[in-house]
């Protein structure tokens, strides 16, 4: 086989051995920007149960959400999950809404995240004194076409917490 013949050949050998070794790795989502927009959602859910604002909560949820309350009463898409709200407010007189933090933010892919996080309330139930409670909850975000963080899936596991100050006798 002649030079003119084998150089070609060699040069393609080089070019694809080079094309193969040099593989894109995809940029690391932005951790900090997945928290603060989800951040900024959860941010929206206390007032919206103070306002008894059922179609502020549904629309914190993708369409096809769920929404487990610590009954295990289970809402899936967002006008159950309206309904379920307006349901929900019906039995207390107010909510007052505490502090809401992510405890743990699992990032899954740029559009994709779960949080574990809790939130502290005081509800008043009709006919009943205000208690306080403590809410652990669950979420699997997904981020909308918009940028938006919704809501996909969430559970609830909320509990008696602390009396508060102005609540001890």
């Amino acid at each position: 086989m002649s030079i003119f013949k084998v150089a070609p050949l060699a040069v393609l050998a080089a070019l694809a051995s080079a094309c193969v070794q040099q593989t894109v790795t995809p940029p690391r989502p932005d951790e900090a920007a997945i928290k603060a927009g989800i951040s900024a959602q959860l941010a929206k859910f206390g007032p919206a149960m103070a306002a008894k604002d059922a179609a502020g909560v549904a629309s914190l949820f993708t369409e096809d959400g769920t929404w487990i309350l610590p009954d295990a009463s289970t809402f899936n898409g967002r006008n159950n999950i309206e309904a379920g709200a307006k349901n929900f407010f019906t039995t207390m007189e107010s909510l007052v809404p505490g502090e809401t933090a992510i405890d743990k933010l699992i990032v899954v892919s740029d559009a994709e995240a779960v949080t574990f996080s809790h939130g502290d309330y005081t509800q008043t139930e009709k006919g009943k004194p205000p208690a306080q409670h403590m809410n652990p909850f669950a979420d699997h975000w997904k981020k909308g076409a918009d940028g938006t963080w919704l809501i996909a899936y969430e559970i609830n596991a909320d509990g008696p917490g602390p009396a508060s100050a102005a609540m001890k006798p």
